[in-house]
């Protein structure tokens, strides 16, 4: 609801990292925003591509990546419940990779590791299945927010969300200029 809410995302460019099926990509394309969409999935990258031509969206480009190798330059950088894939000592490399290509502005959600997440996760494992949500990285807020910092960055905005199964910390991150 941010970016629709400022109206300024037209025309500008967006890196969508960890696009899944395009959720965030396909809206933000419909609000004219030039979008460069990566998954590591190549099932999630290709399906993405096809709900966006199934929309009538077919300047967006979609393409089979992990974090580390996207490149380039754009006015903002997404990275939505991507972080819980990615182990606690790698985060802030991470962060930092993602800040590098932003030249405005990230956005980037994680399961925040608190105490009351951690006892949900360690109650999680012991009901085995094919839920995936026992094997998400939970990261300490403050470690980053400091990479976020480091970066050249300050947090604009920041919620919490949520789903029945998994909460996050979303965090809006404005270069300092």
């Amino acid at each position: 609801n941010w970016i629709s809410d400022d109206g300024d995302i037209a025309g500008k460019s967006v890196c969508d990292c960890g696009c899944g099926v395009g959720s965030l990509a396909i809206p933000l394309a419909k609000m004219g925003a030039k979008i460069s969409a990566s998954d590591i999935s190549d099932a999630m990258s290709t399906e993405a591509e096809r709900r966006a031509k199934e929309v009538g969206i077919n300047d967006a480009t979609f393409y089979t990546s992990d974090l580390e190798s996207v490149s380039g330059k754009y006015n903002t950088v997404t990275c939505v419940d991507v972080a819980i894939h990615y182990p606690t000592e790698k985060m802030s490399e991470m962060v930092g990779h993602l800040c590098s290509l932003a030249d405005d502005r990230l956005i980037i959600s994680f399961a925040p590791d608190t105490w009351y997440y951690s006892i949900l996760k360690k109650i999680g494992e012991f009901f085995p299945g094919p839920s995936k949500t026992t094997r998400a990285y939970l990261h300490k807020e403050d470690i980053v927010r400091e990479a976020v910092a480091k970066a050249g960055f300050e947090i604009a905005r920041e919620e919490m969300t949520g789903t029945n199964f998994y909460f996050s910390r979303l965090l809006e991150a404005k270069r300092v200029k």
